[in-house]
C-alpha cells in the first residue's frame, strides 16, 4: 500500500480540492488527526497558516490544547489565528446544545477568517478539516438511524463550496500509523472517550460489535458512501428532469398541470 503522503496527494489531485497555489486554512485543535492533516499539507508543499478555535469548555485542557497547537505553529514557522469563545453563554442565548454552539461558533468563524485572507491577499482560501474514513461511517450510521433518507446516506463530503476534508480517503488506525511513523506529537480530547454524544456511542460501542460480526465493516461502507453518493446524484438528475418538464412558471407563480402529472 502507498504511504499516506502519497494517498493524500492522489485525492486532492483527483477530488480536485485545492492547487499548489491556494492557501489553506487548516483547522488544529492538537489531536492526531488534525496535525497529521497539517503534517500531510506541511510535506506536499502547500501553502498553510492554523486555525485554532478555544471553546473554553475543558478547563485546563483547553489551554493545554492552545499551548500545544500555538507551539506546533512556531515550531513550523507558520501563521496562527486564535479565537477564544464563551460556547457556554452562546448556547444558552441561542438556545441550542453546546455541541451545536461549538459547532455554529467555530464554522462562523472560520468564514470569516477565510474572506478576510482571501481579500488580504488575493488568492483562492480554503478551510480544511480533519475528517476522516472513520467519521465518514459514523455519520452515515447516525444518519440512517435519524431516518434522513438518501440525502444522508453520502455523509461528509470531501469538498463543500470553500470547505474541504481531505483526510476523508483516510481511515483513524491510517492517521495514528502515520504519526507513529514520522514522530508527531499530538494531545488528547479526554471527552472522547465519553460514551455521553450519540457520535461517541457510535465508535465505541455499535462499531466494535459490527465489526467483530462482520469484519469487513469498515471497507464495504466506505464503498457504500461512493455508491450512496451516485445514487444521490442519479435521483437529483431525474428530479431535476421531471420538475423541468413538468412545472410551469406564469406571473412569477409555479403551475403542475395536472394532465402532464397524470401522463408521466
Amino acid at each position: 500500500m502507498k504511504d499516506l503522503t502519497n494517498r493524500f496527494a492522489e485525492f486532492v489531485r483527483k477530488k480536485q480540492l485545492f492547487y499548489p497555489e491556494d492557501l489553506l486554512i487548516i483547522a488544529v485543535s492538537g489531536g492526531v488527526d488534525s496535525v497529521v492533516l497539517f503534517n500531510l499539507c506541511k510535506q506536499s508543499g502547500f501553502r498553510c497558516v492554523i486555525a485554532h478555535c478555544n471553546f473554553q469548555l475543558r478547563g485546563g485542557e483547553s489551554l493545554r490544547d492552545e499551548a500545544f497547537v500555538k507551539e506546533l505553529a512556531e515550531s513550523h514557522e507558520v501563521e496562527l489565528f486564535l479565537k477564544r469563545f464563551d460556547t457556554g453563554l452562546y448556547a444558552i442565548q441561542n438556545q441550542v446544545s453546546v455541541q451545536m454552539a461549538a459547532r455554529e461558533l467555530r464554522y462562523q468563524w472560520f468564514e470569516e477568517l477565510r474572506s478576510m485572507l482571501s481579500e488580504e491577499r488575493g488568492v483562492a482560501t480554503y478551510i480544511l478539516t480533519a475528517h476522516h474514513g472513520d467519521d465518514n461511517v459514523e455519520t452515515v450510521l447516525m444518519n440512517f438511524f435519524k431516518g434522513t433518507g438518501i440525502s444522508g446516506m453520502h455523509g461528509i463530503l470531501p469538498k463543500a463550496g470553500k470547505l474541504v476534508r481531505p483526510l476523508l480517503f483516510a481511515s483513524k488506525k491510517d492517521i495514528e500509523r502515520h504519526a507513529v511513523e514520522n514522530n508527531l506529537f499530538f494531545v488528547e480530547d479526554s471527552s472522547n472517550a465519553e460514551d455521553n454524544y450519540s457520535r461517541n456511542y457510535i465508535r465505541h460501542q455499535i462499531i466494535p460489535r459490527l465489526t467483530v460480526s462482520y469484519p469487513g465493516f469498515y471497507d464495504n461502507m466506505m464503498k457504500n458512501i461512493d455508491r450512496f453518493t451516485q445514487v444521490e446524484l442519479l435521483y437529483n438528475q431525474a428530479v431535476g428532469f421531471h420538475k423541468k418538464k413538468l412545472l410551469e412558471e406564469r406571473n412569477n407563480e409555479v403551475y403542475i398541470p395536472v394532465n402532464k402529472l397524470r401522463n408521466t
